[in-house]
Protein backbone atom coordinates (compact mmCIF):
# COMPACT_ATOMS: atom_id res chain seq x y z
CA UNK A 1 0.00 0.00 0.00
CA UNK A 2 2.94 2.25 0.28
CA UNK A 3 4.71 2.04 -2.28
CA UNK A 4 1.74 2.11 -4.26
CA UNK A 5 0.53 5.41 -3.17
CA UNK A 6 4.22 6.65 -3.46
CA UNK A 7 4.60 5.76 -6.93
CA UNK A 8 1.02 7.38 -7.13
CA UNK A 9 2.49 10.73 -6.13
CA UNK A 10 5.78 10.44 -8.32
CA UNK A 11 3.91 10.38 -10.96
CA UNK A 12 1.47 13.16 -9.89
CA UNK A 13 4.54 15.40 -9.32
CA UNK A 14 5.88 14.12 -12.72
CA UNK A 15 2.97 15.06 -14.29
CA UNK A 16 2.78 18.41 -12.99
CA UNK A 17 6.30 19.17 -13.69
CA UNK A 18 5.87 18.50 -17.22
CA UNK A 19 2.37 20.61 -17.39
CA UNK A 20 4.43 23.87 -16.03
CA UNK A 21 6.94 23.84 -19.15
CA UNK A 22 3.81 23.62 -21.69
CA UNK A 23 3.51 27.15 -22.91
CA UNK A 24 -0.14 27.08 -22.65
CA UNK A 25 -0.38 27.12 -19.12
CA UNK A 26 -3.77 26.00 -17.47
CA UNK A 27 -6.19 28.29 -15.66
CA UNK A 28 -7.40 25.56 -13.28
CA UNK A 29 -5.19 22.82 -11.11
CA UNK A 30 -6.67 19.91 -9.32
CA UNK A 31 -2.17 20.10 -8.52
CA UNK A 32 -2.60 21.87 -5.37
CA UNK A 33 -5.39 19.53 -4.18
CA UNK A 34 -3.22 16.49 -3.69
CA UNK A 35 -5.33 13.85 -5.18
CA UNK A 36 -2.89 11.19 -6.25
CA UNK A 37 -2.15 9.22 -8.91
CA UNK A 38 -4.23 11.87 -11.42
CA UNK A 39 -3.89 15.50 -12.85
CA UNK A 40 -7.13 17.15 -13.67
CA UNK A 41 -6.60 20.60 -15.61
CA UNK A 42 -8.40 22.92 -17.42
CA UNK A 43 -7.01 25.06 -20.90
CA UNK A 44 -8.08 27.42 -22.71
CA UNK A 45 -6.27 26.78 -26.12
CA UNK A 46 -6.31 29.81 -28.59
CA UNK A 47 -7.35 29.18 -32.16
CA UNK A 48 -3.83 28.17 -33.94
CA UNK A 49 -2.02 25.12 -34.39
CA UNK A 50 -0.68 23.40 -31.46
CA UNK A 51 1.73 20.87 -31.37
CA UNK A 52 1.90 18.17 -27.92
CA UNK A 53 4.82 15.47 -27.59
CA UNK A 54 4.22 12.00 -26.58
CA UNK A 55 3.49 11.54 -22.72
CA UNK A 56 3.79 8.89 -20.41
CA UNK A 57 0.22 9.40 -19.28
CA UNK A 58 -3.07 8.32 -20.73
CA UNK A 59 -5.29 11.15 -20.34
CA UNK A 60 -8.60 11.54 -21.36
CA UNK A 61 -9.85 15.33 -22.46
CA UNK A 62 -13.46 16.87 -21.66
CA UNK A 63 -14.49 19.54 -24.51
CA UNK A 64 -16.32 22.36 -22.41
CA UNK A 65 -16.89 25.34 -24.72
CA UNK A 66 -18.97 26.40 -28.01
CA UNK A 67 -18.52 24.03 -31.06
CA UNK A 68 -15.14 24.27 -33.30
CA UNK A 69 -14.00 22.95 -36.53
CA UNK A 70 -11.01 21.30 -36.03
CA UNK A 71 -8.01 19.50 -37.76
CA UNK A 72 -6.32 16.87 -35.35
CA UNK A 73 -3.28 14.37 -36.10
CA UNK A 74 -1.66 11.77 -34.23
CA UNK A 75 -0.16 7.83 -34.72
CA UNK A 76 -4.11 7.42 -35.74
CA UNK A 77 -3.96 9.51 -39.13
CA UNK A 78 -5.29 12.62 -39.86
CA UNK A 79 -8.84 13.66 -38.35
CA UNK A 80 -11.35 17.00 -39.39
CA UNK A 81 -14.55 17.52 -38.14
CA UNK A 82 -16.55 19.40 -35.68
CA UNK A 83 -15.92 19.10 -31.63
CA UNK A 84 -19.10 20.45 -29.83
CA UNK A 85 -19.15 20.23 -26.06
CA UNK A 86 -18.91 17.44 -24.27
CA UNK A 87 -16.87 15.59 -26.63
CA UNK A 88 -15.02 13.06 -24.95
CA UNK A 89 -11.12 12.10 -26.32
CA UNK A 90 -9.18 9.62 -25.08
CA UNK A 91 -5.07 9.14 -25.94
CA UNK A 92 -2.69 7.01 -25.71
CA UNK A 93 0.54 6.90 -23.14
CA UNK A 94 3.82 7.70 -25.66
CA UNK A 95 1.41 9.28 -28.72
CA UNK A 96 2.10 12.66 -30.01
CA UNK A 97 -0.43 14.78 -31.25
CA UNK A 98 -1.45 17.99 -32.70
CA UNK A 99 -4.42 20.08 -33.65
CA UNK A 100 -5.52 23.08 -35.04
CA UNK A 101 -9.04 24.89 -34.06
CA UNK A 102 -10.79 27.90 -35.73
CA UNK A 103 -12.22 29.22 -32.45
CA UNK A 104 -10.83 29.33 -29.37
CA UNK A 105 -10.83 25.61 -27.69
CA UNK A 106 -12.02 25.21 -23.47
CA UNK A 107 -11.37 21.98 -22.34
CA UNK A 108 -10.64 19.80 -19.19
CA UNK A 109 -7.76 17.59 -19.47
CA UNK A 110 -7.37 14.61 -17.32
CA UNK A 111 -3.83 12.65 -16.91
CA UNK A 112 -3.49 9.26 -15.29
CA UNK A 113 0.04 8.28 -14.13
CA UNK A 114 0.87 4.69 -15.18
CA UNK A 115 1.34 3.42 -11.75
CA UNK A 116 -2.11 4.69 -10.58
CA UNK A 117 -3.70 2.94 -13.87
CA UNK A 118 -2.13 -0.38 -12.88
CA UNK A 119 -3.37 -0.02 -9.44
CA UNK A 120 -7.04 -0.04 -10.05
CA UNK A 121 -7.07 -2.23 -12.26
CA UNK A 122 -5.59 -4.73 -10.26
CA UNK A 123 -7.93 -3.73 -7.26
CA UNK A 124 -10.68 -4.95 -10.05
CA UNK A 125 -9.30 -8.06 -11.03
CA UNK A 126 -7.74 -6.81 -14.47
CA UNK A 127 -4.30 -7.40 -15.69
CA UNK A 128 -2.02 -4.83 -14.45
CA UNK A 129 0.23 -5.27 -17.15
CA UNK A 130 -1.39 -5.17 -20.01
CA UNK A 131 -2.82 -1.55 -19.19
CA UNK A 132 -3.45 1.01 -21.91
CA UNK A 133 -6.48 2.93 -23.18
CA UNK A 134 -7.59 2.72 -26.81
CA UNK A 135 -7.56 6.03 -28.78
CA UNK A 136 -10.98 7.35 -28.92
CA UNK A 137 -11.77 10.51 -30.62
CA UNK A 138 -14.97 12.85 -29.99
CA UNK A 139 -16.95 10.47 -28.41
CA UNK A 140 -20.48 11.25 -26.40
CA UNK A 141 -19.74 9.90 -22.81
CA UNK A 142 -21.87 11.01 -19.90
CA UNK A 143 -20.19 9.05 -17.38
CA UNK A 144 -16.78 10.77 -18.13
CA UNK A 145 -18.54 13.89 -18.39
CA UNK A 146 -20.62 13.91 -15.34
CA UNK A 147 -17.13 12.73 -13.42
CA UNK A 148 -15.17 15.10 -15.06
CA UNK A 149 -17.58 18.08 -14.51
CA UNK A 150 -17.59 17.05 -11.02
CA UNK A 151 -13.98 17.01 -10.74
CA UNK A 152 -13.97 21.05 -12.30
CA UNK A 153 -16.48 21.93 -9.64
CA UNK A 154 -14.41 20.70 -6.32
CA UNK A 155 -11.01 22.23 -8.26
CA UNK A 156 -13.53 25.39 -8.58
CA UNK A 157 -14.37 25.36 -4.74
CA UNK A 158 -10.81 25.00 -4.08
CA UNK A 159 -11.35 21.29 -2.58
CA UNK A 160 -13.94 21.83 -0.39
CA UNK A 161 -14.95 17.84 -0.82
CA UNK A 162 -11.19 17.15 0.69
CA UNK A 163 -8.96 15.04 -0.78
CA UNK A 164 -11.24 11.69 -0.14
CA UNK A 165 -13.62 13.22 -2.62
CA UNK A 166 -10.88 14.15 -5.42
CA UNK A 167 -9.54 10.39 -4.87
CA UNK A 168 -13.08 8.99 -5.32
CA UNK A 169 -13.87 10.89 -8.56
CA UNK A 170 -10.71 9.90 -9.70
CA UNK A 171 -10.91 6.02 -8.77
CA UNK A 172 -14.27 6.26 -10.68
CA UNK A 173 -12.81 7.89 -13.25
CA UNK A 174 -10.28 5.57 -13.70
CA UNK A 175 -12.24 2.46 -12.98
CA UNK A 176 -14.83 3.45 -15.89
CA UNK A 177 -12.35 4.04 -18.47
CA UNK A 178 -10.65 0.90 -18.03
CA UNK A 179 -14.40 -0.85 -18.35
CA UNK A 180 -14.76 0.61 -21.40
CA UNK A 181 -11.97 1.55 -23.19
CA UNK A 182 -9.31 -1.03 -22.18
CA UNK A 183 -7.14 -2.31 -24.83
CA UNK A 184 -8.53 -6.16 -22.92
CA UNK A 185 -11.73 -5.49 -21.22
CA UNK A 186 -12.52 -7.47 -18.52
CA UNK A 187 -15.81 -7.59 -16.28
CA UNK A 188 -14.55 -5.57 -13.16
CA UNK A 189 -16.17 -7.59 -10.01
CA UNK A 190 -19.24 -6.20 -7.58
CA UNK A 191 -19.24 -7.58 -4.76
CA UNK A 192 -22.96 -8.23 -3.13
CA UNK A 193 -23.55 -6.24 0.41
CA UNK A 194 -21.73 -4.17 2.90
CA UNK A 195 -19.26 -3.80 5.13
CA UNK A 196 -18.87 -6.38 7.70
CA UNK A 197 -19.73 -4.40 11.04
CA UNK A 198 -16.30 -4.78 12.54
CA UNK A 199 -14.85 -3.20 9.29
CA UNK A 200 -17.34 -0.61 9.54
CA UNK A 201 -16.81 0.43 13.01
CA UNK A 202 -13.02 0.06 12.52
CA UNK A 203 -13.40 2.62 9.39
CA UNK A 204 -16.15 4.85 11.35
CA UNK A 205 -13.68 4.91 14.52
CA UNK A 206 -10.92 5.97 11.72
CA UNK A 207 -12.56 8.75 10.64
CA UNK A 208 -13.71 10.32 14.31
CA UNK A 209 -10.19 10.04 15.36
CA UNK A 210 -8.86 12.02 12.81
CA UNK A 211 -10.79 14.66 11.42
CA UNK A 212 -8.52 17.11 11.53
CA UNK A 213 -6.24 15.70 9.06
CA UNK A 214 -6.80 15.65 4.91
CA UNK A 215 -8.41 12.36 5.09
CA UNK A 216 -7.86 10.08 1.65
CA UNK A 217 -9.74 6.89 0.14
CA UNK A 218 -6.53 5.05 0.03
CA UNK A 219 -6.46 5.52 3.99
CA UNK A 220 -10.11 4.53 4.55
CA UNK A 221 -10.04 1.54 2.18
CA UNK A 222 -6.68 0.53 3.96
CA UNK A 223 -8.68 0.48 7.80
CA UNK A 224 -11.34 -2.30 5.64
CA UNK A 225 -8.42 -4.06 4.17
CA UNK A 226 -10.16 -3.56 0.59
CA UNK A 227 -9.53 -1.80 -2.67
CA UNK A 228 -10.62 1.64 -2.93
CA UNK A 229 -13.22 0.76 -5.48
CA UNK A 230 -14.73 -1.99 -3.75
CA UNK A 231 -14.46 -0.07 -0.45
CA UNK A 232 -16.37 2.86 -1.83
CA UNK A 233 -18.89 0.55 -3.11
CA UNK A 234 -19.58 -1.37 0.04
CA UNK A 235 -19.40 1.56 2.49
CA UNK A 236 -22.29 3.45 0.42
CA UNK A 237 -24.15 -0.20 1.15
CA UNK A 238 -23.63 0.02 4.84
CA UNK A 239 -24.54 4.15 5.20
CA UNK A 240 -26.11 5.33 2.68
CA UNK A 241 -23.60 7.84 1.38
CA UNK A 242 -20.26 7.78 -0.38
CA UNK A 243 -16.84 8.20 1.81
CA UNK A 244 -16.33 11.61 1.38
CA UNK A 245 -19.65 12.75 1.75
CA UNK A 246 -19.86 10.84 5.30
CA UNK A 247 -16.95 12.82 6.02
CA UNK A 248 -18.10 15.87 5.35
CA UNK A 249 -20.84 15.00 7.83
CA UNK A 250 -19.45 13.97 10.60
CA UNK A 251 -17.06 17.27 10.45
CA UNK A 252 -20.20 19.25 10.16
CA UNK A 253 -21.25 17.47 13.02
CA UNK A 254 -18.14 17.57 15.46
CA UNK A 255 -18.07 21.51 14.40
CA UNK A 256 -21.63 22.01 16.00
CA UNK A 257 -20.31 20.29 19.21
CA UNK A 258 -17.36 22.21 19.03
CA UNK A 259 -19.09 25.98 18.56
CA UNK A 260 -21.59 25.24 21.01
CA UNK A 261 -19.46 24.13 24.03
CA UNK A 262 -16.37 25.94 23.12
CA UNK A 263 -15.19 29.59 22.09
CA UNK A 264 -12.68 28.41 19.59
CA UNK A 265 -12.97 31.17 16.72
CA UNK A 266 -14.91 29.84 13.64
CA UNK A 267 -11.72 29.94 11.95
CA UNK A 268 -10.29 27.48 14.29
CA UNK A 269 -13.46 25.13 14.40
CA UNK A 270 -13.08 24.90 10.67
CA UNK A 271 -8.97 23.97 11.16
CA UNK A 272 -9.70 21.52 13.84
CA UNK A 273 -12.64 19.53 12.01
CA UNK A 274 -10.37 19.24 8.86
CA UNK A 275 -11.73 22.37 6.39
CA UNK A 276 -9.49 23.97 4.10
CA UNK A 277 -11.26 27.29 4.63
CA UNK A 278 -13.37 28.62 6.96
CA UNK A 279 -15.62 29.30 3.87
CA UNK A 280 -15.61 25.67 3.35
CA UNK A 281 -17.37 24.73 7.15
CA UNK A 282 -19.87 28.16 6.16
CA UNK A 283 -21.25 26.40 3.32
CA UNK A 284 -21.57 23.15 4.70
CA UNK A 285 -22.96 24.03 7.90
CA UNK A 286 -25.56 26.68 5.86
CA UNK A 287 -26.53 23.16 3.64
CA UNK A 288 -27.05 21.30 6.82
CA UNK A 289 -28.52 23.10 8.92
CA UNK A 290 -29.77 25.86 7.19
CA UNK A 291 -28.01 28.35 9.28
CA UNK A 292 -24.70 30.42 9.40
CA UNK A 293 -21.65 28.53 11.65
CA UNK A 294 -22.08 31.62 14.10
CA UNK A 295 -26.18 30.79 15.07
CA UNK A 296 -24.98 27.62 16.52
CA UNK A 297 -23.30 29.11 19.20
CA UNK A 298 -25.20 28.90 22.78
Amino acid sequence: MIETTRADREGTAQALARMEGNPDAPILSSGPLGWNGMIAERYLHAPMEHHFPPLPENTASLYLGQTTNSVRWSDDGIHEGPTSEGDVTLKAAGQPAGWSFDKEVDLLVMRFAPAFLVRVAGENGLDGDAVELRPSLDQRDDAVKHIGLAMLAEIESGGAGGRVYGDALATALATHLLRSYGTHPQTVADQRGGLPRSALRRVTDFVNDNLSRDLGLSEMAGVANLSRYHFSRQFKRSTGLPPHQYVIGRRVERARELLARTDLSIGDVASVVGFTHQSHLAYHVRRRFGVPPSALRR
